[in-house]
């Protein structure tokens, strides 16, 4: 990745106070694995995962993942896992252990959705002077 690519995502990518809820599913399955994220970003986002080894999704997997943003908002979009960061692994001290996904398919609706969202929750960070972003 560029040093000006991991720049701009680092300056998107935002740390919330609370976590919010992640419903994730095989595509067309019945079986949703419920879990939290508290780092979000346009493209993507970061799943808390005590044992990543453990999670039942592949690289090639497409999933259907619904995220509570707020109550009565809910989004839904497609994505993929691209990246397990498993306990003691570099990096794991910044973000703990845990699941990364990236969006891969998402209507123009929800993708504005998602970015009044993480903007206006920036924005409220900034107002409160804390600038937690990864």
């Amino acid at each position: 990745m560029s040093e000006g690519r991991r720049e701009n995502r680092k300056m998107v990518r935002l740390i919330l106070d609370h976590p919010l809820t992640v419903s994730i599913a095989s595509l067309g399955a019945d079986v949703r694995y419920e879990l939290q994220t508290r780092n979000i970003s346009y493209t993507g986002f970061f799943l808390d995962f005590e044992k990543p080894g453990r999670f039942p999704f592949t690289a090639a997997s497409i999933m259907e993942i619904w995220i509570e943003l707020e109550k009565g908002n809910r989004i839904f979009f497609n994505g993929k896992m691209v990246r397990k960061v498993m306990p003691g692994d570099p990096g794991s001290e910044i973000t703990g252990p845990g699941i990364a996904v990236r969006i891969i398919q998402m209507d123009n609706k929800t993708e504005q959705k998602l970015r009044e969202f993480v903007d206006r929750k920036l924005e409220e960070k900034q107002a409160n002077g804390s600038t937690k972003t990864a």
